[in-house]
C-alpha cells in the first residue's frame, strides 16, 4: 500500500510554514538576535532571507526531478548514491524527531502563559508536553489532509495576530510615536561581530523551509508543486519575519535602552501588546503562539513519520515503519515510534529545569546541528547531480548559491560550538559525532545489501536531458 496523492498547492505550502512556525520563531528567536545586533534585526533578516534562499535552491532543483517522503533523504539518494542519501536522512530524521519534543516544550511554555494570565495558575510542564503530545499523535495518526487543515488554520490565526500588533504599532509611531524610520532596514551601526551573531538566528528562524519535501509522495503535481513550495515558504517567512521584526524594533524605540529592553524581552510579541494594545490583546496573542507551536510539533510528527517511513521502506531501518494505516493512508507505526522518542526527549529534561523554554532550547541546539549537516549535504548533492549538466551548458552561475550557502551554514554551526556554550550544549556536538557514528555503523553493517537509487517518484524528462544531468544509470546500488 502505498501514500495516497491527493494534496494540492496549498496543503503543500502549509507544512513548511507550520515548521518554520512563525510566531514563535517572532517570539523566542527575534530578542537574541536583539542583543548582538541592536535595532539591525530587520535586516538580519534580510540577510537570512537572501542566504536560505540560497540554501533552498538546492532542494528546488532536487526536487524539480525527484520526489520521495524521505525529503533530504530521497532526493539525496537518487542524486549522489544510497550512502551519501542514508546519512543525510539520517540526520534529518534526527532533526524532525527532536523537533517534536522540542515544539511542545515551546507549547507548554505559551499554554503555561496563557494560564497565568487569565486564570493566574500554571501545570507542570511535563504533563502540558504529555497532553499536547497525545493531541499531535492523534492527529498526525489521520490523513494528513486533516494536518494540513490545523496548519493552516493555527498559523493562519497566530500570523493575523502577529501583523494586527504590528499595524497597531507602526500606526501609532512606534515608541513614544517618534519612533518611525529606515534605519533597522539597515546595518544601524552594529558592528560586524555584532550582525554575525545575530544572523545565527536569523537562519535558525527559518529551520523547517524545505518541510513540502517529505510530502512528494502526496501532493498531486510534485514536480511543481513541490520546489514551488519550497520557494515560496522562503519569501512568504522573509516577508513576514522582515515586517514582524520591524514593528517589535520600533515599538521597543531605536535608543539603546529600547534595544537593551528588545534584547532582554523574554516574550517581545506580549511586552509589546500590553504596553500598545492592552493585556487582553496580550492574552490572544500567548493563544496565537500556542497554537503556532503546536501546529509546528504536528508538522514536525508529520515530517518525522515520512522520513522514517522512507528508510524503513528501503529497510535501512526496520520495515515495520513502513506500515501505512489502511483507513487514513498515513504511515501510522512510523509516526508512533517518532512520538515516542520525541516526548522522551523532553521529558527526560522534567529533573534538571522548571522552565520548558529552556528545553526549547537545549533541544532546539542539538536538531540545528543536525539540520546544518542535512541542509548542507543536499546543497552539495544538487551540485554533484548537476555538475556535467551545467558544465556543458556552461551554467556556473548555478553554482553561485552554494558559494553563500556554504558559509552561512559552516559559520552557524561554528557558532554553535564556539565559545563553548554551557552544558548541556556543550554535549551536543559529542552526542551528533556519536549519532553519526551510529549511522556510519549502520551502513557498514548493510554493507551487502542493495538499496535501490531511485527516489519514489521521479519527473519525466526528455532522455537527451538526463543523460547529460545523470551520466550514471539511475540502476540498483549498494
Amino acid at each position: 500500500m502505498r501514500l495516497l496523492r491527493h494534496l494540492n498547492f496549498i496543503e503543500v505550502l502549509a507544512m513548511p510554514l507550520a515548521l518554520m512556525a512563525p510566531t514563535a520563531g517572532m517570539a523566542l528567536n527575534t530578542p537574541f538576535a536583539a542583543s548582538t545586533a541592536g535595532t539591525a534585526v530587520p535586516f538580519i533578516f534580510i540577510l537570512s532571507t537572501i542566504g536560505i534562499a540560497c540554501v533552498g535552491v538546492g532542494f528546488i532543483r532536487l526536487t524539480r526531478r525527484f520526489n520521495d517522503a524521505g525529503s533530504v533523504y530521497g532526493v539525496t539518494k537518487a542524486a549522489v548514491g544510497p550512502r551519501y542519501g542514508f546519512i543525510a536522512g539520517w540526520c534529518l530524521a534526527l532533526v524532525y524527531v527532536t523537533f517534536i519534543g522540542t515544539l511542545l516544550a515551546g507549547f507548554a511554555t505559551f499554554f503555561n502563559l496563557l494560564l497565568d494570565g487569565i486564570f493566574h495558575f500554571t501545570i507542570p510542564w511535563p504533563l502540558v508536553v504529555l497532553a499536547g503530545g497525545a493531541g499531535v499523535w492523534a492527529l498526525g495518526h489521520r490523513n494528513i489532509k486533516l494536518s494540513a487543515r490545523v496548519f493552516l488554520v493555527c498559523e493562519g490565526i497566530s500570523i493575523l495576530l502577529m501583523f494586527a500588533l504590528a499595524a497597531v504599532i507602526v500606526l501609532k509611531g512606534g515608541d513614544n510615536g517618534n519612533s518611525l524610520s529606515l534605519t533597522p532596514l539597515t546595518p544601524s551601526g552594529a558592528g560586524f561581530a555584532g550582525l554575525s551573531a545575530a544572523l545565527v538566528f536569523g537562519f535558525l528562524t527559518y529551520i523547517g523551509f524545505e518541510g513540502s519535501a517529505a510530502l512528494g509522495e502526496e501532493s498531486e503535481n510534485p514536480s511543481v508543486a513541490i520546489p514551488l513550495a519550497v520557494l515560496s515558504a522562503v519569501i512568504l517567512a522573509g516577508l513576514v519575519f522582515i515586517a514582524i521584526s520591524y514593528a517589535q524594533t520600533i515599538g521597543f524605540g531605536l535608543s539603546a535602552a529600547g534595544s537593551k529592553a528588545y534584547g532582554a524581552s523574554a516574550a517581545p510579541n506580549t511586552d509589546l501588546a500590553t504596553k500598545f494594545v492592552g493585556t487582553g490583546f496580550a492574552m490572544a496573542l500567548n493563544l496565537g503562539a500556542a497554537l503556532s507551536t503546536f501546529a509546528c510539533a504536528l508538522a514536525s510528527a508529520d515530517g518525522a513519520a515520512r522520513v522514517l517511513f522512507s528508510l524503513g521502506r528501503d529497510r535501512r531501518l526496520p520495515d515495520q515503519l513502513a506500515r501505512i494505516h489502511p483507513a487514513h493512508r498515513s504511515p501510522y507505526f512510523a509516526l508512533g515510534v517518532g512520538m515516542v522518542i520525541g516526548l522522551v526527549i523532553a521529558v527526560a529534561f522534567a529533573p534538571f529545569t522548571n522552565s520548558p523554554s529552556n528545553v526549547y532550547g537545549w533541544t532546539g541546539a542539538l536538531a540545528t546541528l543536525a539540520v546544518i549537516i542535512a541542509y548542507g549535504m543536499t546543497s552539495l548533492g544538487s551540485v554533484i547531480y548537476f555538475w556535467h549538466r551545467d558544465v556543458a551548458k556552461r551554467a556556473f552561475y548555478n553554482w553561485l548559491p552554494l558559494l553563500v550557502a556554504a558559509p552561512l551554514l559552516g559559520w552557524t554551526f561554528y557558532s554553535q560550538i564556539i565559545p563553548v556554550p554551557p552544558a548541556p550544549l556543550v554535549y551536543w556536538p559529542y552526542v551528533m559525532l556519536a549519532y553519526l557514528v551510529v549511522g556510519f555503523g549502520i551502513l557498514y553493517v548493510q554493507r551487502g545489501r542493495t538499496v535501490a537509487r531511485d527516489a519514489a517518484w521521479e519527473s519525466e524528462v526528455p532522455a537527451e536531458v538526463a543523460a547529460v544531468a545523470a551520466p550514471e544509470p539511475l540502476g540498483v546500488n549498494p
